[in-house]
């Protein structure tokens, strides 16, 4: 079953919790906060989980943007052993 996560967020939510967390990672931080879709906030503090949410914010960005993560159908032609 494919997950559901962030499936009520906007493509623009998934966009910004993306940035504040690359720029969170990318200054350093030692915890980075962004607000929730419902309201309030929600702090990740390790590296660990910074890495693992933009996994899944990155997998839910592309559902959002159509980005078919699954190989494409390869068309066989099946030729018979008759020659024709």
């Amino acid at each position: 079953m494919a997950s559901r996560k962030f499936e009520f967020w906007s493509a623009l939510e998934i966009r910004e919790a993306i940035i504040a967390l690359e720029q969170g990672i990318s200054t350093g931080a030692a915890s980075v906060s962004t607000q929730g879709p419902g309201g309030g906030s929600v702090t990740w503090t390790s590296r660990e989980n910074y890495n693992a949410l933009l996994d899944e914010l990155y997998a839910a960005w592309d559902r959002k943007n159509g980005a078919d993560t699954k190989p494409a159908l390869t068309q066989f032609r099946q030729i018979s052993k008759r020659g024709y």
